[in-house]
């Protein structure tokens, strides 16, 4: 569409969110961590 989308008719993105999925994460947890950056002289960097 030549890069446009037609206009919304309802509220939201468009997304369907699969709650039993996020249930079943949930209960397996992660082992997810922020990174930690450092410049090259050692010292920490943020985002």
């Amino acid at each position: 569409m030549d890069g446009h989308i037609a206009r919304l008719e309802a509220p939201g993105l468009g997304i369907d969110v699969d709650e039993e999925a996020v249930r079943r994460a949930d209960r397996t947890g992660h082992a997810w961590r922020n990174p930690v950056w450092r410049q090259d002289d050692g010292s920490f960097a943020e985002w």
